[in-house]
């Protein structure tokens, strides 16, 4: 694949990028307010957070407005005002959130949506290219499954952190393998800040530069996780005026491993299983997939790429915990396996790989289901304008 084709192949995901934003907006007099998410309840106990004219749902709402209440919270005269659900699990998750809130500040709140998108998807883009250039030549047509990868995809559209964590993470492994150090410790800084599980790309590249007695790289790329940990600490000592409308802790949001996804078919005491519900089957098929590449990489004599390894395990981690009402939502499972597939692609450079095809097979599936989701399956939702 030349570089001329894949510039090509971008031009067009962004005219479908438009289409799909305007399909996603139009019952909501195409008013890109309406991709955060935000429901009535936290807009009520919010005021004087949510911009006026931006779209507020009467139930429902979904996790860009989490990014967006805490974008507005960041550069607000008062601090730590902001009340949203389970706060623990949200504050320190600040990378998305600091970046828009930056740009919404030279630029205008009331544009947060317009700068968020153009902010996910110029990264997204910058990343695509890092991952071309990582592939081997006979390889690096793989970079289209990443394009239209239904996890990124639909992470950017929901305002979301996940995608743009997974960009700042193929980035930063880019100038890593450059040996562009400064650069790669910049983004991986940005990274850890966006999710935690940016911390396991950090732990291996440190542990080797250890091996090797390099004090000066191993302490370069121990200051973002030196660094966020303090924040953490900061987080709980700094206790914010108010902990949340459902502060609930880790347990809540975890089950013994694939629990969640058996108890998510049951209703009422009672097993029942709903056509819509076929992607979770996809997900699961994934789920395995997945694990047989890691398993087969583990079988190697030496342990390459650990640095790409232990972050897709960390994500099959959690995926595995995840509680049911993770598996009950397309959205919030799509948006965990978004760091494996471009990081699957690194880990396993050979196209033929059997297990490498399946999963890239049923991430075309589930795009191809995302696109019907967004312009035939998502109904309208009852809306009003913020005052």
């Amino acid at each position: 694949m030349k570089p001329r084709d894949l510039w090509i192949v971008l031009i067009l995901f962004i005219l479908g990028v438009v289409g799909l934003i305007y399909a996603k907006t139009e019952p909501y007099g195409n008013s890109l307010s309406a991709l955060i998410g935000i429901w009535e309840g936290f807009y009520e106990i919010n005021p004087n957070l949510v911009d006026p004219q931006f779209v507020i749902y009467s139930s429902g709402g979904y996790d860009g407005q989490f990014f967006y209440l805490l974008a507005k919270d960041l550069f607000a005269d008062e601090k730590w005002d902001l009340i949203v659900d389970s706060f623990y699990f949200r504050y320190h998750r600040i990378g998305l959130s600091f970046a828009s809130g930056t740009l919404s500040l030279l630029f205008g709140s009331a544009n947060y949506p317009i700068l968020t998108l153009i902010l996910l998807f110029s990264v997204f883009i910058f990343s695509v290219y890092c991952l071309y250039e990582l592939l081997p030549k006979n390889s690096k047509w793989l970079v289209l499954f990443y394009i239209v990868s239904p996890y990124s995809l639909n992470a950017n559209l929901l305002l979301v952190a996940d995608s743009f964590f997974v960009s700042l993470a193929l980035i930063a492994y880019y100038f890593y393998s450059k040996e562009k150090h400064f650069l790669a410790f910049l983004f991986f800084f940005f990274t850890v800040f966006t999710r935690e599980l940016g911390i396991l790309f950090l732990a291996p590249i440190g542990l080797q530069f250890l091996l090797k007695k390099n004090w000066k790289l191993l302490l370069l790329y121990s200051i973002p996780g030196i660094l966020f940990i303090v924040f953490i600490i900061y987080g709980w000592v700094a206790t914010p005026n108010h902990l949340g409308t459902n502060p609930l802790g880790f347990r809540d949001m975890t089950d013994y491993p694939l629990f969640g996804f058996a108890k998510s078919f049951i209703e009422n005491g009672s097993f029942h299983f709903k056509i819509k519900e076929f992607p979770k089957l996809l997900f699961l098929f994934s789920f395995f997939v997945v694990c047989y590449l890691c398993f087969s990489s583990l079988r190697q004599p030496s342990l390459q790429k650990l640095e790409i390894l232990l972050p897709i395990l960390g994500s099959l981690l959690v995926i595995a915990i995840a509680e049911e009402g993770y598996w009950r939502s397309f959205d919030n499972l799509s948006r965990m396996f978004t760091l494996i597939l471009p990081f699957s692609i690194l880990l396993i450079e050979d196209k033929k790989n059997i297990g490498l095809k399946l999963f890239l097979t049923s991430s075309a599936l589930l795009f191809f289901f995302l696109l019907i989701r967004i312009l035939f399956i998502t109904p309208k939702k009852e809306y009003f304008l913020a005052i």
